[in-house]
């Protein structure tokens, strides 16, 4: 046996499980998770991907989640948008706030409460606009943009796959 696998502990052998059914539910082919020290790549029976990710997708994960909408097209074709979504990428010169983790999305900060934003919402870049769960854990998406909400693209809680547009804005000086 792997002395690696030895050294793991009972949380992290369910973390790991719990990874493997979120990928199993998933439309992704594989998921590739680099942790410090701990290194994991987990596929549906095809092979991983051949090389590291380079360091731009790597911190994708933690620039903004905003992005020009012409972008998406480097977005997985697995990853589920809407067909307003999909007409929008015409549109010059708007944003999509996109996932920047996999999971379930929340619009509001809790059962009942006003969602985090609205159609017409002016937002900031450090603008709260939905909450992702993964793992028991909530993550805060932040708009990452200035701008209105022009579209929700999502429905509130949904499971989405990183990449996936949430929020289509039109980039602008919202709060002045």
């Amino acid at each position: 046996m792997n002395t690696t696998m030895d050294t793991l502990t009972d949380d992290e052998v369910s973390q790991i499980s719990l990874l493997i059914e979120t990928l199993d539910r998933s439309t992704l082919d594989f998921l590739q998770i680099d942790s410090g020290s701990f290194k994991v790549t987990i596929s549906k029976g095809g092979a991983g991907p051949l090389a590291p990710l380079p360091p731009t997708a790597a911190a994708a994960v933690s620039a903004p989640a905003a992005a020009p909408v012409a972008a998406q097209a480097a977005v997985p074709a697995s990853a589920p948008a809407t067909t307003a979504a999909a007409k929008a990428v015409q549109e010059e010169g708007t944003l999509a706030i996109l996932a920047p983790i996999m999971g379930r999305f929340y619009s509001r900060p809790e059962p009942g409460a006003p969602p985090f934003v609205t159609v017409g919402a002016e937002v900031l870049e450090d603008t709260p606009v939905g909450l992702i769960e993964v793992m028991k854990l909530f993550n805060t998406v932040q708009a990452g943009v200035r701008g209105t909400i022009l579209e929700i693209c999502v429905e509130d809680g949904v499971f989405i796959e990183f990449g996936t547009p949430i929020f289509l804005v039109r980039p602008g000086d919202a709060g002045g």
